[in-house]
């Protein structure tokens, strides 16, 4: 049999009990976690299965830790109203839904469409918790409007903590999330970019786990599972979580505008858009994020984000469809006959194929030309798309000021870190590499300060001396 596989041989068994051990010492999304304060289970990553079971239903009941709370928060439903029993329709509904137990901490809860959504946590640090749910309640409604569904009986969003950041991964019914909450909403900027981060996750509750390609379930847990497509499922969240934050009244359109902006320079600006077109980097993308950290400069230069290019997509998409329809349709209603189509009627997920046949049907016009933006590397006719809108887009290269290094650094316990090089520039060709710590730039202590800023006096072809170490 294959790694993956036991084969029992239960002839003479009328009961098998099985026990075995599973690792559980990275505090991460992707992991299972286990320590003295909480524990996060992922049942994919910790239950066997058999073959022809996957289909069926399953109960899973969880005994916490006998000195935490007995509470377990999770997109599950509870079974028959035993604690801490819960029933999932079929295993893939199991495995796709994490728990969270241990110290946690559960904001007020509130309901939308007669559901209830609650935001469960470990490590919360100071926030406003009364206005952040106020503000989360407006941005799942605002989500749930696009589709016109609220597909779930409840909803969970499962916090752990980290360092600096968030990070987020989708499932059927909950969200799984990594947060810092101590500056998430200290000022605007960056509660527009955490609630933005939350209107995605939110979103692929409909775009991949609902609208799906038809690669992303039911899955093969056997074997990974590529699809040319996650630049529809990464990148139109990508492109809806600003939307869904405006709906909300939560940010301006200004800040939409210069978010698009910013998604279209990431993707212009890095050589890899020459080179991999979206469909290339969704296929690609199970593999090379299995170890990012093992690629080289070179190998991360010459491929591109399906966030960004996907993002990209999404809007001119939306545009040419309210022009070719006079503003009468937009993205939304394909976003809507995919989930009625597809999820709701022939429950499964839908090809390229499906996928460019309802956006045809809704714009009333063929889209040869967004297709070939998504596989191939044709330069987008950003100006073209944008005019739909009565909006401007310069595309021409400026010179920015100052001199380009080519390489990112993060200050971290009062030193200053190398966390990214991009090739093939200066940074890259002077031998710099992620984790190099800088002691000084041109003679001078570095302190906590953006990188560039250390270099605004500089112009291109001066020389930077940098000393440092491995």
């Amino acid at each position: 049999m294959d790694p993956n596989t036991w084969l029992l041989d239960t002839a003479q068994v009328e009961l098998l009990e099985i026990n075995y051990d599973v690792t559980a010492v990275v505090p991460f999304i992707g992991n299972i976690y286990l320590d003295e304060n909480f524990g996060y289970i992922i049942p994919g990553a910790l239950l066997l299965y058999i073959d022809d079971a996957l289909r069926k239903s399953a109960t899973i009941e969880v005994l916490p830790y006998q000195r935490w709370p007995s509470y377990v928060a999770t997109g599950l439903n509870p079974a028959g109203g035993k604690i801490n029993v819960f029933y999932a329709v079929s295993f893939d509904e199991l495995f796709d839904s994490p728990l969270l137990m241990g110290k946690l901490e559960a904001l007020p809860e509130f309901k939308v469409q007669g559901k209830i959504h609650q935001f469960v946590g470990h490590g919360l640090e100071e926030f406003d918790r009364k206005g952040f749910m106020y503000d989360l309640q407006k941005i799942v409604q605002a989500g749930g409007e696009i589709i016109g569904d609220i597909p779930y009986s409840h909803y969970s969003f499962l916090a752990i903590p980290t360092r600096r950041g968030f990070g987020g991964i989708e499932h059927l019914n909950s969200a799984s999330l990594m947060l810092a909450t101590r500056n998430v909403l200290s000022d605007t900027a960056a509660r527009n970019v955490f609630y933005a981060f939350l209107a995605h996750e939110y979103f692929h509750t409909y775009n991949v786990k609902r609208i799906r390609p038809i690669e992303l379930g039911p899955f093969d847990y056997s074997r990974e599972n590529y699809t040319n497509l996650l630049w529809i499922s990464g990148g139109f969240s990508g492109y809806y979580q600003y939307l869904i934050v405006k709906a909300a009244g939560l940010t301006s359109n200004a800040n939409v505008l210069e978010a698009y902006r910013q998604h279209i320079a990431n993707y212009e600006n890095k050589p890899g858009h020459l080179l991999e077109s979206a469909a290339q980097a969704s296929h690609n993308l199970w593999a090379e994020g299995e170890d990012a950290s093992s690629r080289s400069a070179e190998q991360q230069a010459k491929t591109i984000s399906v966030y960004d290019k996907g993002c990209a997509i999404g809007l001119m998409l939306d545009l040419k469809i309210w022009h070719e329809t006079q503003n009468c349709r937009t993205l939304d209603d394909v976003m809507r006959r995919l989930y009625v189509r597809y999820d709701k009627q022939l429950h499964r997920g839908f090809t390229e194929q499906d996928f460019w046949s309802t956006c045809e049907s809704i714009a009333g016009t063929t889209l040869t030309e967004l297709k070939s933006y998504a596989n191939t590397t044709a330069p987008p006719d950003y100006p073209k798309y944008f005019s739909y809108a009565g909006l401007n887009i310069d595309t021409v290269s400026h010179q920015s000021p100052g001199a380009y290094l080519s390489a990112d650094a993060v200050y971290s316990d009062s030193r200053f870190f190398v966390s990214s090089v991009e090739w093939p520039y200066g940074g890259w060709k002077a031998g710099i590499i992620p984790g190099d710590q800088i002691l000084s730039i041109d003679g001078g202590t570095v302190i906590n300060l953006p990188l560039e800023e250390f270099l605004k006096e500089k112009h291109a072809g001066e020389t930077v001396m940098l000393k440092g170490s491995a």
